[in-house]
């Protein structure tokens, strides 16, 4: 509405303070009650949040919005990956989340088209008026999920108890560790150079800057291909996998992207970026799904989030400071290397994990 660039900072800012500051609260609310209930009620409130924009639109009620919606946001995807196990069996995890992150790149591509369609035939008012009802659709469509609330054991300690439970799980458990080193590796390099992606098509490669929106088109196409490849296969992909072969793909395609001279190069780095990006967070994700108890899943997941996303927030600012020093061709390659360190460390674990099976099976 303003156009000013503290204006929308504060906005962004603002959203990612929900996490900061409830992060504990949220994980044990998970934990504690129906799951389905709390992907119901979430979408609902998001539906009377942005109605709020309907009734006034002003600075003051989009800071409010945002606000809302934060909290909204977090609740949600943590909720959406605690409850997969539940929903969909051991054996099927990386096929539900394949269909989360394809879900997800569907409407990456698609929302802000219809978006655009809505403001130019009716106004803002408009598009504001079609996201709540989608909001409210999605609500209505959680209704007839076949879930079943479990009675959890951790339901009879306190609250105070189970947060502090969640923050001995995350702090102490090996694979927690392990996947949160990788995981914030992974959003290091992807954070640095996703902010980037713009200026380096209008600056570096003096193309017209909306050029962004194939190279956003391409990435969803990526991620979809890869998705779609995961949930047609017989039998789901090892998640120890996924991760490294994600990681591989995408550090290759941000070092291409540091090396590109033709758009084509770029568009076709960014192809192979959204196959990593099918792969490397539906492996994460799985691991840890797979790996922890369901009853655990809502803490352990909404303390993984912040401290990823707070690594990507971190890694944005540093990239947006150091690239008008070093140049974005070497953000771009910094950013491959780290993607690729951290896909090279789960090689490394899946291999180790290998090699203690095969002694455990040799023993009498």
């Amino acid at each position: 509405m303003t156009g000013s660039p503290a204006a929308v900072g504060g906005y962004f800012i603002i959203q990612f303070l929900p996490s900061l500051l409830l992060t504990p609260v949220i994980g044990t609310f998970i934990d504690r009650w129906s799951r389905k209930r709390i992907l119901l009620l979430t979408n609902l409130m998001r539906a009377m949040t942005v109605g709020i924009l309907l009734i006034h639109l002003s600075i003051e009620t989009i800071y409010l919005a945002a606000v809302l919606l934060g909290i909204c946001d977090e609740i949600y995807a943590a909720t959406a990956n605690a409850i997969g196990p539940e929903l969909a069996g051991p054996q099927d995890i990386p096929r539900f989340n394949s269909l989360l992150s394809a879900a997800d790149s569907i409407n990456l591509i698609v929302g802000p088209a219809i978006a655009g369609l809505c403001v130019s035939l009716g106004g803002i008012g408009t598009s504001i008026g079609v996201d709540a009802a989608v909001f409210a659709l999605a609500a209505l469509l959680v209704l007839p999920m076949p879930y079943k609330p479990q009675r959890k054991a951790s339901a009879k300690a306190g609250f105070l108890e189970e947060m502090k439970e969640g923050l001995r799980i995350v702090a102490g458990e090996p694979v927690v560790k392990r996947m949160l080193l990788i995981w914030a590796l992974l959003l290091a390099g992807v954070g640095s150079t996703g902010s980037l992606v713009v200026a380096f098509v209008s600056r570096t490669m003096g193309l017209p800057a909306d050029r962004y929106g194939w190279v956003m088109a391409f990435q969803g196409a990526g991620i979809i291909a890869g998705s779609v490849w995961i949930m047609s296969r017989k039998r789901a992909p090892d998640p120890s996998r996924l991760i490294p072969f994600g990681m591989a793909a995408i550090g290759a395609g941000l070092l291409a992207v540091s090396a590109a001279d033709r758009m084509a190069a770029i568009l076709g780095a960014y192809l192979l970026i959204g196959l990593g990006a099918a792969a490397a967070p539906n492996g994460i994700r799985s691991t840890l799904q797979k790996e922890l108890a369901p009853a655990v899943l809502g803490r352990v997941f909404t303390s993984v989030r912040f401290v990823v996303n707070s690594v990507r927030t971190l890694s944005i600012a540093a990239a947006s400071f150091l690239a008008g020093i070093t140049g974005m061709r070497i953000i771009f390659a910094a950013a491959a290397l780290c993607v690729l360190l951290g896909g090279a460390a789960a090689y490394a674990g899946r291999k180790r994990r290998t090699a203690g099976l095969h002694v455990e099976r040799r023993k009498p």
